[in-house]
């Protein structure tokens, strides 16, 4: 279970459906920190492919079996003190205490690596940064608020636990943040999983973008905005497959947004990327005909996630819809075992908001909010690329409001 040497690369979608692994990728030297990526890999696929489906096993046959004879009845994934019981009674299993620590050592493993090889190709990738932004035929544009008040859930936690978190910077130039979030998704639950976490060149962008032109036929949107855009993976298929629309992408964090900005332009790709706060942010009522997200919402604590769909519902033309795609990890889907994983996520692998996004009611905020009842929706949808499912809901927005 060896993974090859050129799998520990930062890789931007290019039009065409091809990787780039040129001068955007991170130049891994040495053959000792190629060898530490590929025992990262194959530890993490190891992880998914062993040692998870052994420990489900394991709870279905002497767990769950135990809870459910102390109890006298069945236990029910969807109740939140089933959940409980199966935490509890799993953390006191030793193939449990196993994969969690093998688990929270290959996290740390991967973003001591991840740090090392950014840090000694920075000053190349900020020369090619600088060469792309400073051109005269710039594409696209960036625009950075250094006075933005950051939102805490965002500013004061290291997500996925990335040295820093996303707002790290150390200068007004600093792309480190988004060369760091990148690079780490060569080594991430993509990687895990076998499968590369930029397949084949197509975004998350992609999925949306068709899955809302066939589900909206007469949708040909003039402003397309996407919210939280991070590194800007998904944002240029929105120019690629909407050519006449204006794209905006708005981030908090300043360090992601030049990152996004350098890759777009790479690709020739006319974006806007603004650093904005989504659940507060400058646009007027009804500026765009589609608003779109991609996991954001489960970053987000309960209140910022009620003021960022208020947002998008917000800047939404009438007629126009809002598409967010987020992780398919719903009670009502997942085993109490897979559950009590899940839990894990929170307390050790810098995803507080992870079971409270899990937990949230969405079609009921959506309502909450004022979105009418008969124009929700709420899917659970599947990029073939992917190898499972998103969690998509939004709306359509009457034409007259």
């Amino acid at each position: 279970m060896n993974a090859r040497p050129s799998d520990t690369r930062t890789e931007c979608g290019q039009a065409g459906g091809s990787r780039q692994a040129g001068e955007l990728a991170v130049q891994v030297s040495g053959h000792d920190t190629r060898a530490r990526a590929s025992a990262i890999l194959a530890l993490k696929q190891w992880l998914y492919r062993e040692l998870t489906p052994a420990l489900r096993r394991h709870f279905d046959v002497v767990v769950a079996p135990t809870l459910e004879a102390a109890a006298g009845r069945r236990l029910d994934r969807t109740n939140r003190g089933d959940r409980r019981l199966a935490i509890e009674a799993l953390r006191r299993q030793r193939l449990y205490r196993l994969w969690a620590a093998l688990s929270y050592q290959a996290q740390g493993m991967k973003w001591r690596l991840v740090e090392r090889a950014v840090a000694e190709d920075l000053p190349r990738l900020q020369a090619v940064a600088d060469r792309y932004t400073s051109r005269s035929d710039k594409k696209g544009s960036l625009s950075l608020n250094p006075e933005l008040p950051l939102p805490a859930n965002i500013a004061t936690t290291e997500i996925h636990r990335q040295p820093g978190g996303f707002c790290f910077e150390t200068n007004n130039r600093d792309i480190s943040a988004g060369v760091r979030y990148n690079f780490g998704a060569s080594l991430g639950p993509a990687a895990g999983k076998g499968r590369s976490a930029f397949e084949s060149g197509r975004s998350a962008g992609d999925f949306v973008c068709e899955t809302v032109r066939a589900r909206y036929p007469d949708l040909n949107p003039s402003r397309i905005l996407e919210m939280g855009c991070g590194t800007g993976r998904n944002t240029p298929s929105y120019k690629r497959q909407f050519p006449a629309a204006e794209v905006a992408a708005v981030d908090c964090a300043a360090g992601l947004l030049r990152w996004a900005h350098v890759c777009a332009e790479s690709q020739a790709m006319p974006v806007r990327f603004v650093q904005m706060d989504i659940t507060r942010m400058d646009f007027a009522d009804a500026s765009f005909d589609l608003v779109t997200s991609h996991i954001v919402g489960h970053e987000t604590s309960a209140v910022g996630l009620r003021a960022m769909l208020s947002e998008a519902w917000r800047v939404l033309k009438p007629g126009g819809v809002m598409f967010h795609a987020d992780v398919a990890i719903q009670p009502e889907r997942l085993s109490l075992c897979d559950q009590a994983l899940n839990d894990f996520q929170v307390h050790y692998n810098g995803e507080p908001f992870w079971m409270g996004w899990a937990d949230t009611d969405i079609l009921g905020l959506l309502r909450a909010i004022g979105v009418p009842r008969a124009t929700l929706f709420a899917d659970y949808l599947a990029p073939p690329e992917r190898g499972g499912q998103w969690y998509c809901y939004g709306a359509r927005k009457p034409a007259t409001v």
